[in-house]
């Protein structure tokens, strides 16, 4: 469940994480800081990044592989259980334990025929 958090994060798959690979995934628009000008867009991101940075990071602004997992590692200590840890996984990061389950080729389906809907109707207002 770690491994394919940090692939959805590790857009470019360079083994780190930078701004630049979660200023799409991460929306900062309703964060409080930002809606109030404390703080900038860039500046939400580098906090949130400097979280999985943890205490063992380099404080560098990129998270690697290992310092992912070193949080993950940490938080999983304090989960009661293995089921909870994934679900809460799955929960966080949108990502099945199991990508062949019923429940995962429902939601892909789903989102496939959203799609279609809104592409052919964006091709029938072309002029």
């Amino acid at each position: 469940m770690v491994a394919k958090a940090f692939a959805i994060m590790d857009r470019d798959g360079t083994g780190e994480v930078s701004i630049k690979d979660i200023c799409g995934i991460y929306d900062v628009s309703l964060n409080p800081e930002f809606l109030e000008s404390r703080k900038s867009k860039d500046e939400i991101l580098n906090d949130f990044l400097s979280n999985f940075e943890g205490a063992r990071g380099d404080g560098n602004g990129l998270v690697t592989k290992e310092e992912f997992y070193d949080y993950y590692t940490d938080l999983s200590a304090c989960t009661p259980s293995d089921e909870y840890f994934v679900r809460m996984m799955e929960s966080t990061w949108q990502c099945p334990e199991d990508d062949s389950s019923t429940a995962t080729q429902q939601t892909v389906g789903h989102l496939l025929r959203e799609v279609k809907s809104r592409v052919f109707q964006l091709a029938r207002q072309d002029p």
